[in-house]
């Protein structure tokens, strides 16, 4: 018996497996923590043995399926990576070049904005040039853009000034609760003596 239990651990102990013993576990399934549903519970194995059932054909289609599938996600997936990549690619060539970006506002625009003062660039508006003591505060005129008739002119149509709009709407609210009556409510828990 010695010699059976000793012959018994070494086809036990090799490390390449024998053919019915390599089909057992590319066949099992690996269940971790519980073990699956309770089917797997009431008939442990049940899966193993239907599979076992099952024609060869349809285990070789079943496993095709399976493989074909997972290879078609990849083939799906490479097929993406190239379009997108090839964006990516052609996307580089609309970054805007450094060699064309202005560093300041062309005169143009300052022109439009009404803020072009022609003279050199340490001149500024009114004979200044920005030494201490020869500044000029721009927003000290606030119409300076306009004549005077052109300043009267545009007061006719400005916008409907927010503070006084504020104190209408609190003056109409403060009028509507003084003047309409808000019922009250007694809760009475006291019980009626008899």
């Amino acid at each position: 018996w010695l010699k059976a239990l000793k012959a018994s651990n070494a086809a036990t102990l090799s490390l390449v497996p024998s053919k019915h013993q390599a089909a057992k576990m590319l066949r099992a399934r690996i269940n971790r923590a519980g073990g699956g549903g309770m089917a797997d519970k009431m008939f442990p194995g049940y899966k193993d043995k239907i599979w076992a059932a099952l024609p060869q054909a349809i285990r070789e289609r079943q496993v095709k399926g399976a493989n074909d599938a997972f290879e078609g996600h990849i083939a799906s997936h490479k097929t993406w990576q190239g379009y997108l990549l090839a964006f990516k690619e052609t996307e580089k060539n609309f970054t805007p070049s450094q060699k064309f970006r202005k560093p300041a506002v062309d005169w143009r625009r300052q022109m439009e904005r009404g803020t072009m003062h022609y003279g050199r660039w340490y001149e500024g508006p009114n004979g200044t040039d920005y030494r201490p003591g020869n500044t000029h505060d721009r927003l000290a005129d606030v119409k300076a853009p306009f004549t005077d008739a052109e300043w009267e002119e545009k007061k006719q149509y400005r916008s409907f000034d927010l503070m006084k709009f504020g104190y209408m709407c609190l003056g109409i609210f403060l009028a509507y609760r003084v003047t309409n009556e808000w019922p009250v409510v007694w809760c009475d828990d006291c019980k009626d003596e008899e």
